[in-house]
């Protein structure tokens, strides 16, 4: 299955293009699923094969006889860039926060359910995806179904220490600006780094990291190409300040004013979404709940050699 990019009008930012995946199945639509990314690898994680003839998460979903769709944040992958992206002194505020990342989906939920009227759709949010989702879950009524993928919630996470400014741990480190550049290398060494810790290289198909670096890179090409940019992308820090909340244990959402049925789904080796984090997620919700963690994987879990073990999961609880 081959999956269609869409570019949707920002409501919140008129001159904004929202880049919108999506796959539909043959014959009868289920119910509709739409997947949401994280702070730095955009839609394409759900359209990129974890490995030799696997399926990608989009098309397996899909073959389920679920819609699926995916989109990437203002600022992110294929959508648009903020002007301010474009100032090399990268002064302003951190651009693309969790609530300009919700409107995006508002726009993005509008054009599913001109697409599939009556249809109920499900979130699926991955890592700070799943910090949107849960936002947007208490926030409307347009969700059916939740699954918080990798979650994020209210843990002081020493891998965030590094945000905060280090003489008021409630401040954004001054050294954060409006936006970021990331190589690939930053790229490579965060899912490096938890594969090692592990001893399992072998759980990722090496062309993946290949696919998925080049791919990202293309996605800012013009930018990339000018001279001192060569191999980097730029990247909103919105993200920097929500993860800043949550590492002071304040919640981007209130997992307790959830209602709808919620999966949280993680990684047994996760170091980003930890077990503890997701310990204290559970806690709060209140509505019908469900965990599961996958072994021997981790937060990229969706990407590794054993990446349908999410897509199955993921499944069943759309379709139960």
């Amino acid at each position: 299955m081959t999956s269609e990019v869409h570019y949707l009008s920002s409501t919140t930012c008129p001159a904004g293009k929202i880049a919108t995946r999506s796959i539909l199945p043959e014959g009868q639509v289920n119910a509709v699923v739409l997947l949401l990314h994280g702070a730095t690898l955009p839609s394409i994680i759900f359209d990129l094969p974890g490995s030799q003839n696997q399926p990608t998460m989009m098309s397996y979903l899909a073959a389920n006889r679920y819609a699926v769709y995916s989109l990437d944040f203002r600022g992110n992958g294929l959508s648009s860039k903020p002007d301010a992206m474009d100032d090399p002194t990268m002064a302003g505020l951190p651009l693309i926060t969790h609530q300009d990342a919700a409107n995006d989906v508002y726009d993005v939920l509008q054009f599913i359910a001109q697409r599939h009227p009556h249809m109920p759709i499900l979130l699926v949010g991955f890592s700070w995806g799943s910090s949107i989702s849960g936002y947007i879950a208490t926030h409307s009524n347009w969700v059916s179904k939740l699954i918080l993928l990798g979650p994020v919630y209210s843990y002081k996470n020493p891998q965030w220490k590094e945000l905060a400014d280090p003489n008021n741990s409630t401040k954004l480190n001054p050294g954060i600006k409006s936006y970021r550049v990331a190589s690939r290398e930053r790229w490579c060494g965060l899912w490096d780094r938890e594969l090692k810790v592990n001893n399992a290289i072998g759980w990722r198909d090496p062309k993946t990291l290949e696919t998925l670096v080049d791919h990202i890179e293309n996605t800012d090409i013009t930018w990339a190409n000018t001279p001192n940019n060569r191999g980097c992308v730029r990247i909103p820090t919105g993200v920097l300040r929500d993860a800043l909340q949550t590492y002071n244990q304040t919640p981007l959402y209130d997992a307790s004013k959830i209602t709808c049925p919620t999966l949280v789904l993680r990684g047994e080796h996760d170091t980003a979404s930890l077990s503890a984090d997701a310990d204290g997620l559970m806690n709060a919700l209140t509505c019908q709940k469900q965990r599961v963690d996958i072994p021997n994987a981790t937060h990229y879990g969706i990407l590794e050699r054993g990446a349908t073990r999410f897509f199955k999961e993921v499944a069943d609880f759309v379709g139960a």
